[in-house]
């Protein structure tokens, strides 16, 4: 399995804006279905910094590969990028090694 991380820190008066972009626009879902992701979630920092994680566990490199191809990815980044005032997010790529479910 993959795991994928995206974080990018924006001013706290924008997020609201940008996890309602990611609704309207059903970023995460369409990663989840267009892509064959197994799951996915939005997180903010506690601490009011303005951090924002994206995570995604893909069941394959393959399975993440069909969503950065994919031409819908490239449009809302876009749309994404305009609400973040050229905030560029870190990504990175992670082979899950070990887990438990509780």
């Amino acid at each position: 399995m993959i795991r994928t991380i995206l974080t990018f820190d924006v001013p706290l008066d924008r997020i609201d804006s940008i996890l309602e972009a990611y609704e309207r626009e059903q970023i995460l879902q369409r990663a989840m279905e267009e892509a064959g992701g197994i799951s996915t979630d939005i997180a903010v920092a506690t601490d009011n910094s303005g951090r924002v994680l994206v995570t995604a566990l893909w069941p394959d490199e393959e399975a993440y590969q069909r969503w950065v191809d994919n031409p819908f990815r490239a449009e809302s980044n876009g749309r994404l990028g305009d609400l973040m005032d050229g905030v560029v997010g870190i990504g990175q790529t992670f082979r899950v090694k070990i887990g438990a479910e509780g």
